[in-house]
C-alpha cells in the first residue's frame, strides 16, 4: 500500500496527472478502500475530507 501511496504521489507531483484527471487515478483506485481501513479513526478522516471539500468549493472560483 505504501508503494500505491507513493506512486499517487509521484504522479500528482510530476504534473502527469494534469490531463487525465480521471483515468491516471483508476490503476490505484483499488488500493484506496484497503489503506482507508487502516487509518486509526476513519471517521474523523471522513469528517476532515468533508469540511475540506465543502471548504474548497465555497472559498474557490472553479469553472466547473
Amino acid at each position: 500500500m505504501a508503494a500505491a501511496l507513493l506512486a499517487l504521489l509521484a504522479a500528482d507531483l510530476s504534473g502527469m496527472s494534469k490531463a487525465e484527471t480521471e483515468r491516471i487515478w483508476l490503476p490505484f483506485a483499488m488500493w484506496l478502500l484497503p489503506a482507508c481501513a487502516l487509518l486509526p479513526r476513519p471517521r474523523l478522516w471522513l469528517t476532515a475530507q468533508t469540511v475540506l471539500a465543502l471548504a474548497l468549493n465555497h472559498l474557490l472560483i472553479t469553472g466547473w
